[in-house]
């Protein structure tokens, strides 16, 4: 695989990634941004890809301990890469449909970014991106919220970046086995319907949940650059709230 050095966080944090596919962007950044937790917290992060999201989220949160899942072996050997050098963050090997005996209910806090499409012909794109977007015929959305369910310890917490016009998938999946969800809309104007959705939830709880206000990354009057909000969580200097 022919690969590229990427900086986050204004160089705070590299990652090493494809020259050609996907690469961890703005979803990336925004979800990192999105979790929050204790020193000793253990996390997961399911489809740990190149392993971006969990090395931005330990600039975060440097004494936490971090747990990524890959079952493409040229992302895991690069996850692997990236994260050597970081005793924090270990990335094992594995599917959402076959995650380990050992690793259910282990989770504080369990992360993901899947694929937001179960077909390959619903868009347009290269065959190095495709793996990253298009769940296989043997995973879907489902798959991907039922492992994340069975890693949680009882009241842990979820958190996943997903399409604004299919959070519906989502919702159903955890109707009944999670409550006190928080709905962040992530719009890339203010006047346009939010493209993105941010989606945090508790196993087992039956709390009333939310919908925040929305994070907006771009002014109209200055479309080529974010907004001062979302250039902050970019340069890695401002979390979201919730």
């Amino acid at each position: 695989m022919d690969i590229v050095e990427v900086k986050y966080f204004d160089g705070q944090v590299t990652a090493f990634q494809p020259r050609s596919g996907y690469r961890a962007g703005t979803d990336a950044v925004l979800l990192a941004a999105s979790l929050s937790g204790k020193a000793g917290t253990h996390f997961l992060e399911l489809g740990a890809g190149s392993g971006a999201v969990s090395l931005m989220a330990a600039h975060h949160h440097p004494d936490c301990q971090f747990q990524g899942l890959e079952n493409n072996q040229d992302m895991l050997a690069l996850a692997r890469k990236n994260t050597t050098a970081h005793h924090n963050i270990e990335v094992g090997e594995g599917s959402v449909t076959e995650v380990p005996q050992s690793w259910h209910l282990k989770f504080d806090q369990v992360f993901a970014n899947p694929p937001y499409f179960d077909e390959k012909k619903a868009v347009r794109m290269s065959e190095e991106k495709a793996p990253s977007f298009v769940n296989t015929e043997m995973t879907s959305l489902a798959d991907w919220i039922s492992a994340m369910l069975i890693t949680l310890k009882p009241r842990g917490t979820g958190t996943l970046i997903y399409r604004a016009d299919k959070m519906e998938k989502v919702l159903v999946a955890l109707a009944g086995k999670a409550g006190r969800l928080r709905i962040l809309p992530v719009h890339s104007f203010r006047d346009e319907p939010a493209k993105r959705v941010i989606i945090q939830f508790r196993k087992g709880v039956k709390s009333e949940s939310a919908l925040l206000c929305p994070l907006v990354l771009h002014d109209r009057d200055r479309p080529e650059k974010f907004a001062k909000e979302a250039s902050e969580i970019i340069a890695g200097i401002r979390k979201i709230k919730r």
